[in-house]
């Protein structure tokens, strides 16, 4: 069962009136429209899998335009810091000048090495 384009009597390839029965054009002379792929990430953490569609480049163009909308929402630009007044200054610098005055002590200098621990010397100890 042939069919040919109406447009350039070219015959319509059979695998492409199977998916489209009804069709009266060959693909050159489709109207239909290109489709674009979205790769989409679904799923969160060690459970995630990417899936392809293939949708209209009108349907694409909007998704692009809401995603960039919504990074722009949800990732503010730093706002500029705010000077500090000349008591907080101070302030900062006399907490500083503090923590260079204190004495950090580690874990290990707790540890004395002087007594044994040991079972022997402590069954000496009880005779």
């Amino acid at each position: 069962m042939s069919r040919y384009c109406k447009v350039c009597g070219v015959e319509i390839d059979p695998r492409r009136i199977a998916i489209l029965p009804d069709t009266q054009t060959c693909t050159q002379h489709s109207t239909a429209e290109k489709k674009v792929a979205m790769v989409v990430q679904m799923g969160e953490g060690d459970h995630t899998w990417t899936e392809t569609y293939a949708v209209d480049r009108e349907v694409y163009d909007k998704i692009q335009e809401a995603e960039k909308n919504f990074r722009k929402t949800s990732n503010p630009k730093p706002k500029a810091k705010a000077k500090l007044t000349e008591e907080e200054e101070e302030e900062l610098s006399v907490l500083d000048d503090l923590e260079e005055e204190t004495d950090v002590v580690e874990d290990d200098e707790y540890i004395d090495d002087e007594i044994d621990y040991s079972s022997d010397n402590i069954l000496e100890e009880e005779d």
